[in-house]
């Protein structure tokens, strides 16, 4: 996985995001985010006091095609103008995660970390925390490899987290690993067998059949039904449950 820090950049002596990378991190494509950026700037423009590139620098980069293609460079203004325009978790993962970022670049730049760029500092381990953990649940279908590496950026993080006596945090991040690692893919089929929830959480499927009784997904039918033959079926959101609960359930199997 990238080093989240190498998003910042400097130009003109400010430190931008590239607005390709702001757009993964809000889930918009990026022409849809390019737009929205026209827009404001049109807007400031009415006002004299107003100075745009103070908060978004045109830009370009150069595509896979080997064409010249436009993007926005935003400053720390820029990232807080668009995330005062997102509502609710969203706008809040990604203010903890721009700010995290310009903050660590900041402290990287000025000579204030404490190693290499594994190591944050204890205000911007959180940051990292909150943007990995909505990341793994947007890139749930990663394959197994990368979820794997992914996992691997999670306990390293925990060591960290660990140095700085953080145990409640550390241990969610290895939590998170784990999590990372079993993920199953819940956009790639309508639906799943008991066996196949089983095999990834490492239990038997007579066990997912309990916890489904058992955590109300057999009594939903958004989340589940049954076939004529007496089988089961669960939906997405059923997995999502199954997968939040998998400590539970695998605790309950071995005992």
């Amino acid at each position: 996985m990238e080093n989240q820090v190498e998003i910042i950049k400097q130009v003109n002596d400010q430190d931008v995001m590239d607005s390709r990378d702001v757009a993964k991190m809000i889930g918009k494509t990026h022409a849809h985010l390019m737009r929205d950026i026209s827009q404001y700037i049109n807007d400031m423009e009415m006002n004299p006091k107003l100075d745009s590139s103070k908060f978004f620098i045109e830009s370009s980069y150069v595509d896979s095609m080997n064409r010249e293609k436009p993007c926005y460079l935003l400053t720390k203004q820029g990232c807080e103008f668009v995330a005062n325009k997102l509502t609710g978790k969203k706008g809040t993962i990604f203010t903890a995660t721009y700010v995290g970022l310009f903050n660590q670049y900041q402290a990287e730049h000025n000579g204030k970390m404490i190693g290499t760029d594994k190591n944050l500092t204890r205000e911007n381990l959180e940051f990292k925390f909150k943007w990995l953990a909505e990341m793994r649940k947007q890139n749930i279908n990663k394959d197994h490899q990368l979820r794997n590496e992914d996992a691997k950026i999670w306990l390293e993080l925990a060591n960290v987290a660990d140095d700085y006596g953080e145990r409640r945090m550390a241990t969610e991040m290895r939590n998170e690993a784990i999590q990372t690692m079993t993920s199953l893919p819940v956009g790639g089929q309508r639906e799943y067998t008991a066996s196949e929830i089983a095999n990834k959480l490492g239990v038997s499927a007579i066990q997912i059949g309990k916890w489904g009784n058992k955590l109300g997904i057999k009594r939903d039918q958004h989340l589940s039904y049954r076939t004529p033959e007496g089988a089961w079926r669960y939906f997405p959101e059923a997995v999502e449950l199954f997968q939040k609960n998998q400590f539970e359930i695998q605790n309950d199997f071995l005992s």
